[in-house]
Order: structure tokens, then C-alpha cells, then sequence
């Protein structure tokens, strides 16, 4: 029997995320959270009509309340919820796995995970059912993990349209100091940078620099229980890029060994894969300059919808002062993009179609 009903203790931004997936999909769903505000916002968005009878039993629980909280949140949940599958969506591993050990019985029951998945912003006003489609979701079963708590944590990202990708705890630690949590402390330096510097130089950032600090936003009390919980993991991937930097610093000077700095990066960035996990791709550009005035971007996705050709992706530039924007929307085919560009033209649209 699948899934019907899932207890999420943690209402912020994935918590309630993961509750109105679910919900989209039938199951019911029970938020939790140490702030009855959050807790009584989250279902009212979730599932505002649901009521449970005292011991009712959840076939999933879901922990997504801080890492700290971890270990007294499971001391009360266990004695609650006896016969329930526990899943956390932690993006630390190791910890919580440790912390399980201590519960007698719950290692069967047990599956850590973590939803490649997030926004800047936190909160349950911020959640979306969205947020998980096509997104890697990763599973860390232990070797005390019962077939059975593994299926159900299986079930539970695909019903949120995730891609389930299982691995063990501490390769999911390294691999997250290297693709995630090394590069929020690489946006936050840089983004610090601006403190104390030439104020009208502010005026000049481009979104060169906006695209790469944008993790910047980040809540920095979510993220400082991550980033000492792994810190050993994450000081390893921090030297590298100093050693590696400590070279460009010395050999930038020289045009050719300049040069090859940005290659390297090329090829770096030519491995992450494209859209869905599939291998990285070679997109055509469609440049769209655009009135900086309202309803432009609905015409545009309106016109694109009517041409029905599909959209890898989408960016938007607007320079402060110009009456003009800059709509990018990124093809996969160039016999695509070429229709596309005169269904557009044709629209009365200024497009231009670049490669790179």
C-alpha cells in the first residue's frame, strides 16, 4: 500500500514545499512547527481542511526543521509515530545518521535525504510545488535501513517529482562541500567585498558579478550549522581553490598561462550536466530587446507558446537608465531557434541569433 498521509515537522521553505506537492497529489498532509504561526500559515496552504485524530498513524515523517533541532525533534517523534518511515532533508548526512543510531528501532526506519532543490528566499510564504520537479533528490540508506522505509522514501520524492539518486552518507558530504556549500562561502566573500569600498564603483556591477554572488542571499542562519557541520569536508574543497589561486595570482601576468585559466574553467563548466541530469548541451541564444514597460515578457511567452517551440531556458538584463531590456531564451536546435527567430520577427519582435 502506497503512501496517504505524511507528518512534516519543520514549516519552512522545503517543508511546506514538500507538503504542497504532496498535497497536489491526494496525499493529506499534517504541518508542524515549534512557531504556531508558521505551522498554522503552512496548512492553511497545504491542506487547510485536514484534521487528524489524536495517534493517528503517518506512513511518513518528515524532519525539515534546522540540523540542530535534529536529535530532540526524533525524541519526540518516535514515541509519536511508532510505525512511521522517518525522512530528513538535511544537506548534511553524516550528523543525522549518527544521531539516528541513539533511538533504538529507528535505523530500520530511517532514510536521510536531501532535495537538490531551494530558493534565496525562506519560509512557508516563499514554498512551492514545484520546487522538486525534475530535481535531483538524494537517498542515503544506511545498512540498517529496511527495504521497506527505503521504498516509502522513494515514493515520497517521486509523488514531489523528483529524481530519487541514492549514495552514502559521507560521499554526499564531500560531493555537497564541493557543488554546494564551498560556493556559498566562495559568494559570500566576494559579495563582502563591496563593504568599504568605493561606493560609486557599485554602479558599475554587471551581472556578471550579480550571477555568480546570487547565493549570497542566503539565510545565514540556515546555512552556519551547515557549514560547521561539514567544515572538515568544506576546508578541503577551500584550499584547493586557494592553491589553485595562489598559482593565477602569480601567473596571470603571462597572456598565455591567462589564457588558460579560462579554459580550464571552459572545460570545468562544459561537465555540468543539462536540464534533468542529462549531458551538457550546446543551446542557441535568441536576444530579444524589449520596452522597458509592462506586459512585455507575458507577450513574448505568449508569442513563444503560439510558435510552440520549447524554452531550455530564459534570462532578463535590464540597464538602469535605458528604456530598453534584454530577453534571452536559450534552444536546444538550431532549426528550432531559426523558426522561432521569424515567428518573432513576424510578431514585430527585434530578435537576434547568436551560438554562444
Amino acid at each position: 500500500m502506497g503512501i496517504s498521509s505524511v507528518k512534516i515537522v519543520g514549516s519552512g521553505l522545503i517543508g511546506t514545499s514538500i507538503g504542497l506537492a504532496l498535497s497536489s497529489k491526494n496525499i493529506h498532509v499534517l504541518m508542524v512547527d515549534a512557531d504556531a504561526s508558521a505551522a498554522s500559515l503552512a496548512q492553511s496552504l497545504v491542506d487547510p481542511d485536514r484534521l487528524f485524530i489524536a495517534g493517528h498513524s503517518f506512513d511518513v515523517v518528515v524532519i525539515a526543521t534546522p540540523p540542530s533541532a535534529f536529535a530532540e525533534v526524533l525524541s519526540r517523534e518516535v514515541v509519536l509515530n511508532p510505525l512511521s518511515t522517518f525522512v530528513d532533508i538535511f544537506s548534511i548526512k553524516t550528523k543525522p545518521e549518527v544521531e539516528v543510531e541513539a533511538f533504538p528501532g529507528l535505523p530500520q526506519r530511517f532514510v536521510g535525504t536531501h532535495p537538490m532543490a531551494g530558493r534565496e528566499v525562506s519560509g512557508a510564504q516563499s514554498a512551492r510545488g514545484d520546487i522538486f520537479v525534475g530535481r535531483t533528490w538524494i537517498l542515503c540508506p544506511t545498512n540498517s535501513t529496511s527495504e521497506q522505509s527505503q521504498k516509502m522514501a522513494t515514493e515520497l520524492i517521486l509523488l514531489c517529482q523528483g529524481l530519487p539518486l541514492v549514495m552514502s552518507a559521507a560521499e554526499h558530504d564531500r560531493a555537497m562541500a564541493l557543488v554546494s556549500h564551498a560556493p556559498q562561502v566562495i559568494a559570500s566573500v566576494l559579495s563582502a567585498q563591496l563593504i568599504g569600498g568605493e561606493v560609486t564603483w557599485r554602479n558599475l556591477i554587471g551581472q556578471g558579478f550579480k550571477d555568480l554572488t546570487r547565493i549570497a542571499d542566503s539565510d545565514a542562519s540556515f546555512w552556519k550549522e551547515i557549514l560547521s557541520e561539514n567544515s572538515e569536508n568544506i576546508s578541503k574543497v577551500i584550499k584547493e581553490i586557494r592553491l589553485e589561486l595562489e598559482k593565477v595570482e602569480v601567473d596571470i601576468v603571462n597572456p598565455e598561462k591567462a589564457q588558460r585559466v579560462i579554459e580550464r574553467g571552459n572545460s570545468g563548466r562544459e561537465l555540468i550536466p543539462g536540464k534533468h541530469g542529462s549531458s551538457s548541451r550546446t543551446y542557441i541564444y535568441l536576444h530579444i530587446v524589449i520596452d522597458d514597460r509592462a506586459g512585455q515578457l507575458a507577450s513574448i511567452f505568449n508569442d513563444c507558446a503560439s510558435a510552440d517551440v520549447n524554452i531550455e531556458d530564459v534570462s532578463i538584463e535590464h540597464t538602469p537608465g535605458q528604456n530598453t531590456g534584454l530577453v534571452t531564451l536559450s534552444i536546444l536546435e538550431m532549426n528550432h531557434a531559426e523558426f522561432l527567430r521569424d515567428f518573432l520577427i513576424s510578431k514585430g519582435w527585434k530578435v537576434h541569433l547568436t551560438s554562444k
